[in-house]
């Protein structure tokens, strides 16, 4: 048996399909697997910052319609990029174990966040860490930053920032040596700084209907990774959220804690950072959790809040 699996084109996303396909040839060894690429209107215009783009879509669209026509069995994601509300026929069917959902701080300057000084250039193009970091750090100046771990790299010595932030998970995937390049790098504490959902996770997309294909993921999924990204993903899918909202959400496990082992943290703002909502709950079922959760985040207003007419 063949199947095809459908990536963009940068070295993180090949890197994560390529972990999907050695996954399945794991658990199916006589399993034929091929990757096609293709690039995504978020790889082709870097000039813009994502919300003034669209948000929604902009990393998944077009290997969505690849899905639609039968040209690959299955779509590979950075899960925080994969839009909680899916076009029809197209489902979310889950993840291997999730990475470290943190964000890292690079910098050549500076080793860690506490020696930024307080009117420090932060280069990112997130709304949601640009408002984390504002509502500690209201002195901070942000910078847009777009394109691969490359081009992040190169124009953080470039542009002289003092620092850039990026997901840990695609750091530690690519195994750069950043000591080596003088490059400082300091983990943001997720209690602080709440990841955006999904974040760590490689996201599982394929068209509805083929089950044939869907038994071949059985093996590969973890049903703790996908019960903590699906509730955070119902948070954020009642909020109408996205890459253009600043909106954090973790859910995580403690399997030290019996009775109540889930914690789900949310974290809203405005994009001025000047109003912040945060909930946090524990409880044993992340799924009622989530809904629980999505309430308190409605009657405190957040929809408005994350958008100011």
């Amino acid at each position: 048996m063949k199947i095809s699996l459908g990536s963009r084109k940068s070295r993180l996303a090949l890197w994560q399909t390529n972990r999907i396909a050695d996954l399945l040839k794991a658990a199916h060894p006589a399993l034929e697997v091929e990757i096609i690429t293709m690039d995504t209107l978020g790889d082709q215009i870097l000039d813009k910052p994502i919300p003034e783009i669209g948000g929604k879509g902009l990393f998944t669209a077009e290997l969505e319609q690849a899905l639609a026509a039968d040209a690959v069995d299955f779509a590979i994601h950075s899960l925080k990029d994969l839009p909680t509300e899916l076009p029809a026929g197209m489902a979310y069917v889950g993840s291997p174990r999730r990475a470290d959902p943190t964000d890292s701080l690079l910098s050549y300057k500076w080793s860690s966040l506490d020696d930024l000084p307080e009117n420090a250039v932060i280069a990112t193009g997130s709304v949601r860490r640009r408002a984390q970091l504002r509502a500690r750090h209201p002195g901070f100046e942000f910078r847009e930053l777009r394109g691969n771990i490359g081009t992040r790299l190169r124009k953080l010595k470039e542009f002289d920032f003092d620092a850039i932030i990026m997901a840990s998970a695609a750091l530690d995937r690519l195994e750069l040596d950043l000591a080596a390049e003088g490059v400082y790098c300091h983990k943001l504490d997720p209690s602080l700084y709440v990841p955006a959902v999904g974040q760590g996770a490689i996201g599982v997309e394929m068209r509805e209907g083929r089950e044939e294909i869907r038994a071949l993921l059985d093996p590969i999924i973890d049903p703790e990774t996908l019960a903590a990204v699906e509730a955070e993903r119902i948070v954020m899918r009642r909020l109408e959220g996205g890459c253009s909202v600043p909106l954090g959400v973790y859910c995580c496990f403690d399997a030290s804690a019996t009775e109540e082992p889930w914690s789900l943290h949310a974290w809203a703002s405005s994009p001025d950072a000047k109003v912040v909502i945060e909930h946090k709950l524990r409880g044993a079922s992340p799924e009622k959790m989530a809904f629980e959760m999505a309430d308190a985040l409605v009657a405190q207003g957040a929809g408005a809040v994350m958008r100011p007419r």
